[in-house]
């Protein structure tokens, strides 16, 4: 009692003891993790109300690395990283529509589609990776597994298969369920295809003349920033941003050889060659590391292919070496080692066979005596057969084979290894006629950058970001230090900088940093880069019209609109006819074709909606103009229109509807269709720095 009297007269140091602790917990690990409390916890992207949590992502990150290096792909972790988070966010969207417009998948669905009249799919599936006969008899090996005297560890393996080959069915059924509604939305009905003919049939011949806006100076017409500003805000909703972005410059140094090094690489090579012939075999390499050497038999076809090592081997004699090529920085040398007359290539006839000696006797008996080799694979004694199976006696592991027929006759069966348990049964088919055959060494060297390069590159860089520390001198100042600098555009979503590999350190890098600041020195060696960057500018929701490249292209149009009212203003009812209009412009009257529906205006230039839009609406002996095309002032005269097309098919137009309106056309903007105006949370640099 006298203890707990203790405990509850301390009860509020205690409590503010225990806060206290709880709240250093918590802030330090708000401090260490910089995710917690208000930060991003286990969201490693969000879209809308859709999250992608970090740990999903990492699993299906080490699936997609797993899969890609088994394919012998190189792989940038980063731009793996970013195709996964894509992936992810837009299964996210799908799923979120699939629930909203109420598509599902039935027991009864999935089951004919797993093991009823509709599972072809699925028994192909399980034929080609179990090796079993339908998709029926996977599943009941993997839930009645007693039945196959199948270890429980076994089953257990093949009951995660099944479930998991469930689900990606299932998906795959929501996904034609999604097609086709998506596909039957985005039809064209009779009015559809009706319209999109009269668009497309009406030619009108013309007759135009033009004044191009080049031809006025620029320095003539003054924009105002109110000019570019005035252009950005009536079409300032094409400028939105899905995430915020930030423009960079960045330098990047790549770490090749220095002309010492390929002065350098080029005697290591002579040395190399005088080795070689002054020693046997390989011998005189053993000190130059650097050298890959490896012995290779080659047939006389094989050398007929390559024009420089025939050539090469064609002037050797046995034990001297020779440069075959240069390619860049890398050097391939052949040295010959041998050279023969022999066979380079068998077909054998080939059975293993279960069963006593006098079984596989009997067998080979009744093959020399006439029985087909079809007829004697059939037994239930040959356990696996192969006929007219073609062999290389030149490859490396072909010394075994290259024994065991070395004195058999050609077609002839016989038994090499019978053993109590069984052996095989051989045939020489065909053995071809004997070649010469090369036996050399293929030695191959690459000039790398020595130590001082890689130290004078990095050492050079790093003098430059010293001494230009702002983003602006870091750009202006570039090609005066003897570099290039690049501008991009980078967001959360960038896996890299431009197409350099491994890069996004510098992407995260920049991703934190304040306007104006310039990076250090990243990239190393291994990667092959020296890079620096700096940070010029961060857009949040739109791309402001202070944008380098947005800025001139609207300097350009306010300044050619500006051009095209003074042409326009000098021109407007000072003619009646073309041939007036021509001279005012000082232009020829040239011809051409307007149809609504084409792209391009022979003559004239891409997209000039304006002008297309005028002519479909005019009749013939129109004049239209002077006005404003993207590139001119232009005046032109309808002289006819052909009404003359294709007569109307209605199939035929729905299916034009379908491939530049419908379904097929938007198809591939699907993700993006999806996500629509959500804005993209994206953590990953919280995460991977």
């Amino acid at each position: 009692m006298a203890t707990l009297e203790k405990i509850r007269s301390k009860s509020a140091l205690l409590l503010i003891i225990v806060g206290a602790a709880l709240l250093a917990f918590i802030i330090g690990d708000f401090f260490t993790s910089g995710r917690t409390l208000f930060g991003t916890g286990t969201t490693i992207a969000k879209v809308g109300d859709q999250k992608v949590d970090v740990q999903e992502f990492q699993r299906r990150v080490q699936q997609a690395s797993q899969q890609a290096q088994q394919s012998g792909q190189r792989i940038d972790n980063a731009v793996l990283q970013q195709q996964v988070l894509d992936a992810m966010i837009a299964e996210k969207l799908f799923n979120q529509e699939i629930a909203e417009l109420g598509i599902t998948v039935t027991d009864a669905e999935l089951t004919e589609m797993m093991v009823g009249k509709n599972s072809a799919y699925v028994d192909r599936m399980v034929q080609q990776q179990l090796g079993v006969p339908d998709a029926a008899t996977a599943h009941d090996m993997a839930f009645n597994p007693t039945k196959y005297g199948m270890p429980q560890e076994q089953a257990s393996q093949l009951q995660q298969y099944w479930l998991e080959m469930e689900q990606n069915v299932e998906k795959m059924l929501l996904q034609q369920k999604f097609q086709n509604l998506f596909t039957g939305l985005l039809t064209a009905n009779n009015l559809d295809a009706k319209a999109l003919y009269d668009e497309n049939t009406p030619t009108a011949n013309v007759v135009y003349a033009k004044k191009d806006l080049s031809s006025l100076k620029d320095d003539e017409f003054t924009v105002e920033s109110s000019d570019i500003n005035a252009l950005y805000n009536s079409e300032k909703n094409r400028y939105a941003l899905d995430e915020p972005v930030r423009l960079v410059n960045y330098i990047a140094v790549n770490i090749i050889p220095s002309q010492a090094d390929i002065l350098a690489g080029q005697k290591k090579v002579e040395d190399a060659i005088v080795a070689l012939n002054n020693q046997p075999e390989t011998q005189g390499l053993a000190e130059m590391p650097e050298f890959i050497a490896e012995r290779q038999t080659l047939s006389q076809a094989d050398v007929d292919k390559q024009a420089r090592l025939k050539a090469a081997l064609d002037s050797l004699s046995i034990g001297r070496a020779t440069l075959v090529s240069k390619n860049g920085n890398n050097y391939t040398i052949a040295k010959l080692l041998g050279k023969s007359q022999q066979s380079d290539k068998v077909v054998l006839d080939f059975m293993a066979v279960q069963g006593t000696k006098a079984q596989i006797d009997s067998l080979t008996a009744l093959l020399n005596g006439g029985a087909s080799f079809d007829s004697i694979a059939q037994s239930p004694l040959v356990a696996q057969s192969q006929k007219a199976m073609d062999v290389s006696l030149l490859d490396a592991n072909a010394g075994m084979i290259k024994d065991l027929i070395a004195d058999r006759a050609t077609g002839v069966y016989f038994a090499p290894d019978t053993i109590a348990e069984g052996g095989r049964i051989i045939r020489v088919a065909e053995r071809t006629a004997p070649t010469t055959v090369y036996e050399i060494a293929n030695v191959t060297f690459t000039t790398e950058p020595s130590n001082a390069t890689v130290n004078e590159l990095e050492a050079s860089l790093q003098n430059y970001v010293a001494a230009h520390k702002t983003a602006k001198e870091f750009a202006d100042s570039a090609q005066a230090g003897g570099y290039t600098s690049f501008p991009y555009y980078i967001s959360a979503s960038s896996p890299s900088l431009g197409n350099i590999t491994d890069s996004h350190e510098a992407v995260a890098w920049a991703m934190e940093a304040k306007k104006g600041e310039v990076s250090q020195i990243f990239g190393d060696i291994q990667n092959g880069h020296f890079l620096a960057v700096a940070l010029d500018d961060i857009y949040e929701d739109y791309t402001p019209a202070r944008d380098p490249q947005l800025n001139d292209e609207l300097t350009r149009r306010a300044r050619n609109d500006k051009k095209a009212a003074k042409l326009i203003a000098d021109y407007q009812g000072k003619a009646s006819d073309m041939a007036g209009y021509a001279k005012l412009m000082g232009a020829q009257v040239d011809t051409t074709t307007v149809n609504f529906g084409q792209p391009f205006v022979p003559g004239i230039g891409m997209s000039e909606s304006a002008l297309q839009g005028r002519v479909a609406a005019a009749k013939a002996g129109d004049l239209i103009g002077p006005m404003q095309g993207n590139n001119a002032v232009i005046v032109l005269q309808v002289t006819a229109i052909d009404n003359e097309g294709r007569p109307y098919d209605r199939n035929e137009s729905a299916v034009r509807f379908d491939q530049q309106r419908g379904a097929s056309r938007m198809a591939g903007n699907l993700p993006a269709i999806l996500r629509g105006n959500k804005k993209v949370e994206n953590n990953m640099t919280t995460f991977y720095k």
